[in-house]
């Protein structure tokens, strides 16, 4: 199915995918119910046809081919179709076919996806009008139970078979929107290149924690030193794999709990959750162990982590970020001095 927002399409074509196999495993139900009912040859040939139909769509679909006239073609067995020739052969409205008028409406407003795709849902209210008005003109046409047992017993087989095509659909719906919602929560906290917590993730969590009186914590906050002259020597590639690579380690080094973040650029914070600033080098000196082969790997650059420190007790979000950024900047200084000299 072409369509300007390609990601939707991937979710609408794997919704309408469920669709055709809930729909035909219904016609072929509906098939041998009508059977073990004795009904006549048309109402078992109608939905049989229609199951075959729409396994072909179903075949066709697997294959890649052709698919936004899969569905059309779908929506116009289903909508169009289907709905007036199984009416006209069945009892109608004495039969289930009132359920599977509703049942079919559904699923022709559940896949249209344009505004004009709606106009297959609204043929078949349409049809349905004019069928249930039809019938008092032509009573002769249909065909009642002659037992009150046994419609009894069709009606309830059907209902059963319409509503559970009806909740097979909603739970196929529930289970794709729920990992949507997952999909666009983890994008929207996540950093694309290096797949740790972005800076928004980061604010909220922050003030998340200065509600909790009782959380304390303490903020690791990181650049890497000489990073431009990577981008500069290498190109951005390789910077990107740096920056990638320093993700990974923040991962491993972070405990459970702790929220590793990239900050911006080649800026880095790790809020290290119950934990004092003495207790923060154990970390500090454990990304230093894992990040020395990329130090050793471009020596010549010089490339290092810088690192700033800064408890939260007693201060609030701001401060404690300009105390980490001010404890930064003074080490930053103090290795340069110390370089120069």
């Amino acid at each position: 199915m072409v369509n300007k927002r390609p990601h939707i399409a991937d979710v609408k074509n794997r919704i309408f995918k469920m669709i055709l196999w809930i729909s035909m495993i219904a016609f072929l139900l509906v098939t041998i119910t009508n059977a073990l009912n004795k009904r006549p040859i048309s109402n078992l040939a109608i939905p049989f046809v229609s199951g075959v139909l729409i396994g072909v769509l179903l075949w066709l679909f697997y294959h890649n081919k052709y698919r936004l006239q899969i569905k059309y073609g779908y929506m116009t067995i289903l909508c169009v179709l289907y709905l007036p020739v199984a009416w006209l052969t069945s009892p109608g409205s004495y039969s289930a076919m009132s359920f599977y008028a509703i049942l079919i409406t559904f699923v022709g407003i559940i896949m249209s996806q344009e505004w004009w795709d709606y106009g297959f849902p609204i043929i078949s209210v349409i049809e349905v009008i004019a069928l249930l008005n039809y019938e008092p003109s032509v009573p002769q046409q249909y065909r009642v139970y002659s037992e009150p047992a046994a419609r009894a017993l069709d009606l309830s087989i059907n209902f059963l078979i319409a509503v559970s095509v009806i909740f097979a659909v909603v739970i196929v719906l529930n289970n794709y929107f729920d990992s949507e919602h997952k999909r666009i929560y983890k994008h929207s906290i996540t950093d694309p290149l290096t797949g740790i917590y972005n800076r928004r993730y980061l604010v909220h969590q922050l003030e998340t924690v200065q509600n909790s009186s009782n959380q304390i914590f303490t903020l690791l906050m990181m650049d890497l030193n000489n990073f431009k002259r990577i981008n500069d020597t290498y190109g951005h590639v390789v910077g990107d794999d740096v920056l990638r690579e320093f993700g990974k380690i923040l991962n491993e080094a972070c405990r459970l709990g702790d929220i590793p973040t990239r900050y911006g650029g080649d800026e880095f914070i790790i809020v290290l959750m119950n934990t004092k600033g003495l207790d923060a080098e154990i970390v500090q000196k454990r990304i230093e162990i894992l990040f020395l082969p990329m130090m050793e790997k471009y020596k010549d650059i010089g490339l290092s982590v810088g690192y700033g420190v800064a408890e939260s007790t007693g201060l609030t979000i701001e401060e404690i970020m300009q105390v980490a950024d001010d404890h930064l900047y003074k080490n930053k200084a103090a290795i340069k001095k110390s370089q120069a000299s």
